[in-house]
């Protein structure tokens, strides 16, 4: 009978060790859990996220913070300009403000209050027009539209850019303008070529449409890939302005 008590208490102490291990485990899982929740869905977890509400979808450095590389407030997969320079002011898109809507940015407009429509130079000063079509009237500064990859359509940010090209226009009834489209090198040549014409017809649609250009002012030109201007592709899928003489 002595046995039988001792094997009896035995096992209940058994019982006990196994279920004091038991919950010993689940209370690890329930920390584990905790510890590797991710409320944001970021990849960090909340233990370690130094952005816990990190918008979907936002790159993120290995804290858990959305990364913007030129720290002008706007996060790197949003910003049209992600490499912009330290310090100038942005818009909501990340491109650098252009107050007196000419073309340059402010941080390298030399004449900051140049009125709308103004023909300017690269550094943003202003071209007397008197006296027709001159040297330096050929060579004022025009911005380029550029376009994503295997992309014909003018994008919001891009169509932005025209309306200071329509403005130059309407402000100098007598300039006529080259319109000329590039391509990178993906694809044929043959092919590029007619993207280069696709894309500057995109842009002429644009500049008829929206903001009701005569197409008598424009010449449409495609050089596809045959006039790089970088070794990244990006700036070489533009379309780029050249004064008629």
């Amino acid at each position: 009978m002595k046995y039988v008590v001792l094997a009896a208490s035995a096992l209940m102490l058994a019982s006990c060790g196994v279920k004091d291990l038991e919950a010993e485990v689940a209370s690890l899982k329930g920390e584990l859990t905790q510890v590797q929740k991710d409320s944001d869905g970021d990849g960090v977890a909340d233990a370690f996220d130094l952005e816990p509400n990190t918008p979907k979808g936002a790159l993120i450095d290995g804290s858990g913070r959305a990364l913007d590389l030129d720290g002008d407030g706007v996060r790197h997969e949003l910003d049209v300009d992600p490499f912009s320079q330290r310090g100038v002011r942005v818009d909501a898109s990340g491109a650098e403000l252009d107050s007196d809507g000419d073309g340059v940015a402010d941080s390298k407009d030399k004449e900051p209050n140049t009125p709308a429509g103004s023909l300017v130079n690269f550094q943003g000063k202003k071209i007397e027009t008197t006296g027709g079509i001159s040297n330096s009237v050929a060579s004022a500064f025009i911005p380029e539209v550029i376009f994503a990859t295997n992309s014909v359509t003018v994008s919001a940010t891009e169509e932005a850019k025209l309306a200071v090209v329509a403005k130059m226009l309407k402000a100098n009834p007598n300039l006529r303008l080259q319109i000329i489209g590039h391509a990178d090198k993906t694809g044929s040549e043959k092919t590029n070529l007619k993207v280069g014409e696709r894309r500057a017809k995109s842009v002429l649609r644009v500049l008829t449409t929206t903001f009701k250009l005569p197409e008598s002012r424009f010449e449409i030109v495609s050089k596809g890939e045959n006039d790089p201007i970088s070794t990244k592709n990006q700036h070489n899928r533009r379309v780029e302005f050249v004064v008629i003489k």
